[in-house]
């Protein structure tokens, strides 16, 4: 099976930090959100994984050639943001009549991607994760026949009839079929905002008579802007992987109050870390107090109480009593340093 990730956005809702980092490689816990995908994909990933990059993509590419090189990996890079179809339609020359895991790349998901296909009907010509939501006019609705398929996709519905959400991670038995799709889907034109949609081909694959499955998914962490990271941190964080610290290489002058991660590099003395807090590699802290924050890698934090906070990589930051949000390469001390 091959595992598409499409990542090629900006990720406008998650500046001031990926001003200079893409979304992808912004650490959530003990890994970074592309880590954590590929890690969910470990048992379906048996042939390619390919990563549709296009902001910073290099960095993209950089990291994940670093940490997951063990795979076999290609990457496409989409120059211009025209959407997730589009995204999907440059991969035309590596999706042959195989099965592929479509997922976006700002979602972790918590599912039986192993069982996928298993627990498909053998009829079956896709299978979408579901989730079920409390307000539906921010997601793409589903409804399901009897027999368990879909039966209407409805993009941000207005009213709460709808219980039942597309969840971000789709499967089909036969990728060629499915880029044939996405390539009717770009000449016909259908364009939102100026970009080609999934929902469009979905559209296209329902009004052809296509049988579209369902999966329910355990879990979901949306990693979309600075506050969601913050969410995605204390979920992760909760999961028993995700609590990770290095008591042995801090001294006694440090508490800590778990779940924490904090990376084996991270130098930290006369401090209180947690609970949810995630260190980065590098980082220094002196005389801080810190809880639901993540401080990224290589920042230095002195004679701080932070709480709902994000400090940026490389940042310097001394003196504060309260919540920030902190760009990468920041500077912030008091007027008489």
């Amino acid at each position: 099976m091959k595992v598409v990730v499409l990542m090629g956005g900006y990720g406008t809702r998650m500046r001031p930090h990926s001003w200079s980092r893409p979304k992808p490689v912004l650490q959530v816990g003990h890994n970074t959100v592309i880590g954590h995908i590929l890690d969910s994909m470990a048992a379906v990933a048996t042939e390619e994984v390919i990563l549709v990059v296009g902001y910073k993509g290099e960095q993209i590419e950089r990291w994940v050639r670093e940490h997951y090189g063990h795979l076999a990996l290609r990457f496409v890079y989409q120059d211009e943001p025209l959407g997730q179809a589009h995204a999907l339609w440059l991969c035309r020359e590596l999706l042959d009549e195989g099965e592929v895991i479509v997922l976006l790349g700002d979602i972790i998901i918590e599912a039986d991607f192993d069982r996928i296909a298993a627990d498909a009907a053998p009829q079956a010509d896709a299978v979408f994760q579901t989730m079920v939501i409390d307000d539906p006019r921010h997601f793409g609705c589903l409804t399901v026949n009897p027999d368990g398929f879909i039966e209407r996709i409805v993009e941000k519905p207005p009213t709460g009839d709808y219980r039942l959400a597309l969840a971000g991670a789709y499967w089909f038995r036969d990728g060629r079929a499915l880029w044939q799709t996405v390539d009717q889907t770009l000449n016909s034109g259908r364009q939102t905002n100026g970009e080609y949609f999934l929902a469009d081909t979905f559209q296209i694959m329902l009004e052809r008579g296509d049988r579209i499955g369902v999966q329910p998914i355990r879990s979901i962490v949306d990693v979309g802007s600075p506050a969601n990271r913050l969410d995605a941190n204390r979920r992760i964080l909760e999961r028993p992987a995700g609590r990770r610290a290095a008591p042995g290489s801090m001294s006694d002058t440090v508490t800590i109050v778990p779940p924490v991660y904090i990376d084996p590099s991270a130098d930290i003395e006369c401090a209180v870390i947690g609970p949810h807090a995630t260190i980065g590699r590098d980082a220094h802290i002196r005389r801080a107090i810190i809880t639901d924050s993540i401080i990224d890698p290589g920042a230095t934090v002195s004679d701080c109480v932070l709480q709902g906070s994000i400090i940026g990589a490389n940042t310097v930051l001394t003196g504060a009593l309260q919540t920030l949000i902190l760009g990468d390469d920041s500077r912030l001390t008091p007027a008489d340093r």
